[in-house]
This record gives C-alpha cells, structure tokens and sequence, in this order.
C-alpha cells in the first residue's frame, strides 16, 4: 500500500484528466502531511510544480514557524516558493464572514493570482477521501443539496485534487515510509470546530456500527455526483426560461415558478450561484406570492418577494459593522462572542438572564445579521404586540449615551430579533407551535 501510492496517484490523475507531464502546477503546501506527501509525488514524477504557502497569522509563532518549514522543503526539494502572509481576522471583520471562509476566499484568490501569473496550468491542492466525507457532513447540516453531500471533486475549475483517491491514515504510511517530516496544526484538535468535532467525534461513533462507514460515502458519492449530473442538465433548460437577466438585476416569475412539478430543488439550484442556502430557499418560496415586500439577504446578494416576480440584485449598500451570524457555524469570527444551540421544544425552560435569549428557530433568516442600531430602528418589545423605537426603549430603559453607542442589534433579514443584552422581539418569541428553539448566550 505504501510503496504503490505513487502508482495509484499516475492512475488517478490519468483517468480524471487533472494534468499533462507538460503541464507546470501551483502547489497549495501548508506544511501539514497532506501537502508535504503530495509535493513528494509529484518530484517522484519529476512534474514541474511552483509552492505556494499562505500564512493566515492565526495561531502566532505557530504559524510563522509552519512558514520557516515550508520554506525548508523548498530547499530541499530545490523547488520555486511563492509565500503571502494575510491579515485573516482583520480580512473577515472587514467582510463579515467567519475567519474559516475568509481564509478559504484569501488562499484561492491569491492561487489563481499565482497561476496566471506564472503561465501554470492547474493548482493542487491536498484534499483526500477524509476531507471529502467530512465536507459531506458540513453540507449535510447546512443544507446544500445534492451537490453539497457528493463531496470534494477532483477538479474544479483550475483547482485539481490528485489525493483523492487515498485517506489520511494510508498518507501518513507513505510519509512514514518515505520518512517525510512534516508539521501538525494544533487548532485541528479543537472540537469547537464543525470539522474537527465531525472528525474526532462523529466519524469514530459511526465506524464503531460499521468500520467501512467512509468507503461506504465515498461510493454514494459517486451516484450522487452523476445524479447532479442530470439535475444540472434540467436546470440548464430551466435557467433559460425561468431566470430573466434585467440590467443590473435577475428576476423570477413567481406563478410559473411555482407551476413547475420541482419547484422547491428549481429555485435551490438558481439561487445557488447567488449564495443562498437551503433553509434560505424553502422560507423564499413561503413566501413568494404572500408576502410582497419581504427581503432576503446571501452575502452578496439581496432577494426581494415582488408581487410577480422574485427579483435578485447585488447588495451595493455596505453597513458598517455588519457582521453575519450563522448559528450552525461555532466558528464565526465577530466583534461579539455568541454562543448557539439548537434546542427540541420539550419541556424546554427558557433562561431569565439578559445575555441570552431564546427564539423560534423556524421563524429566523439565516444568516443573521449582527451591526449597530440606528436612529430609526423599531421593534416590538417581548411581551407586547405594538411596536416601539429603539431609540425610546432606550430612554425608558434609561441607557445612558456610552452603552447606547455601543449597543448591537440582531437582525432576522430587517426585523430585529434582539437588542443584544437588553430585550428580545416578541415576534420570535417562543410559542406552543415552535418546534425548534435557538437559544443564543452573548459574552459582550
């Protein structure tokens, strides 16, 4: 097994196209085994690779010390090292997103910068079958679809993975056989993380009912790739006559959206590309026809419910400090640490304390969005049916100008769902019908 890796990994990138012997590869080498076995492969075929190395400045001398290692392996291997140190938290601030996909957003760009710039034909990445079911996992819970629980691909786009068609136990083999030295990320055995606690936790529980748990996925995952296969062939045809390009915005018909037999699984994969998730989708087709005026928020995108027509726009107007909270991801990076559980309503007793407020979680947007209140701001005070100004419950509440200043605002789309640390809106409140609760304890 140790000694054919190199055989399978040929075979591999032979029967999936991923590149040519004439081809000159950008090489992602964080300095973890992963990276480092593959950087040995491709010497072993004498394949011309450029390293490239990203320090996010994450985990202090951790990192920089990562960076010095990696630049150790370039030596030896007398290799070309391309190495960029990011600003990741302050990137992430700046967006409002969560360090893990700052991160990602940082690293590809710079990538793809690297490959052009250089005239290379692909960029690898060190991506195995482990990572490829564990991402099923994070797609399964964050709900995205078909293509979400297919897994990781061995290309896409100008980003090829030639390691997945091995799993970390059998690269650990290899670097031990070859007696590789390579380096160990702490922060991968913190289980506050999706992935990690997927990894550490899930994925050991399961394998204890059938130890074959992962090759299992990972053949599924090829009928669920053909399976996206022939959806997206549907919804090339649907796209053209559903999804109207006008100018600078997309519309949708409403009535003949909803007169499709897949109305649901249509709309899903032609707001993807717009960055909407799947609880987003279903809560969007709702209310599509009922409730005219009712925006919808993707990262980038705005969706507004017309009276005929779902029409989509790029969000131009930038708040500052808006921040998104997703409360399926622990790893959010924001000015405020929230901390999120997902709770069944049975015999469920709410908490009194104001740092932490308890919510229907079917009635929320996701993300929720996290920014300052502004003068103008109204909400419904819990426990009354009438609306109220921010700015007055403030008075009421004799706050005084410093904590009013530094006072945040949850937001569920443009309601508000929590005046952080004072007062929860009675329309999220919990009620006899409310299946899922969201409770939320802030350390301001």
């Amino acid at each position: 097994m140790k000694t054919d890796l190199i055989d399978r990994f040929i075979s591999f990138s032979s029967s999936n196209n991923l590149f040519s012997p004439d081809d000159q590869i950008v090489m992602a080498l964080s300095g973890g085994g992963d990276s480092v076995a593959l950087v040995d492969l491709f010497s072993r075929l004498n394949q011309k690779i450029i390293l490239a190395h990203c320090n996010f400045s994450l985990r202090g001398q951790e990192s920089d010390d990562d960076e010095d290692f990696v630049k150790k392996i370039s030596v030896v291997y007398d290799l070309p090292l391309h190495a960029k140190t990011f600003q990741t938290r302050e990137y992430a601030n700046e967006k409002g997103i969560s360090i893990e996909m700052a991160a990602r957003d940082l690293r590809y760009e710079w990538f793809e910068k690297i490959r052009r710039e250089t005239g290379s034909a692909r960029t690898a990445v060190a991506h195995h079958t482990d990572d490829s079911v564990e991402t099923m996992f994070i797609n399964l819970i964050r709900g995205t679809g078909i293509r979400g629980i297919s897994g990781i691909q061995p290309i896409q786009g100008n980003i090829i993975r030639p390691l997945l068609f091995t799993n970390r136990k059998e690269i650990i083999e290899y670097l031990d056989f070859r007696h590789l030295e390579y380096r160990h990320d702490t922060s991968n055995q913190d289980i506050r993380f999706v992935r990690n606690r997927i990894r550490q936790v899930i994925l050991p529980e399961i394998e204890k009912i059938n130890p074959s748990f992962r090759q299992i996925v990972r053949e599924e995952q090829k009928l669920f790739t053909q399976a996206q296969g022939i959806i997206d062939d549907f919804i090339r045809i649907k796209n053209g006559e559903l999804l109207i390009q006008q100018e600078d915005q997309s519309r949708i018909n409403i009535n003949r959206l909803k007169n499709e037999k897949f109305p649901e699984i249509i709309l899903f994969e032609l707001l993807r590309p717009f960055g909407f998730n799947g609880k987003q989708v279903k809560q969007i087709l709702s209310a599509a026809g009922l409730n005219s005026g009712r925006i919808f928020n993707s990262r980038n995108y705005t969706l507004l419910i017309d009276r005929e027509d779902m029409i989509i726009s790029e969000t131009c107007l930038q708040v500052a400090e808006r921040y998104y909270l997703d409360p399926e991801q622990p790893e959010n990076d924001l000015p405020v640490r929230f901390d999120c559980t997902i709770i069944p309503n049975k015999n469920f007793q709410p908490s009194r304390n104001s740092d932490t407020v308890c919510l229907d979680y079917e009635k929320l947007d996701l993300p929720l969005i996290l920014r300052r209140w502004e003068q103008g701001d109204f909400f419904s005070p819990f426990g009354m049916e009438s609306s109220k100004k921010v700015s007055d419950y403030f008075i009421d509440q004799k706050v005084n100008r410093i904590d009013k200043s530094r006072a945040w605002i949850l937001a569920s789309g443009e309601k508000i769902v929590w005046i952080v640390g004072y007062r929860a809106d009675n329309r999220f409140r919990i009620t006899g019908e409310t299946k899922e609760i969201l409770e939320i304890k802030v350390s301001l």
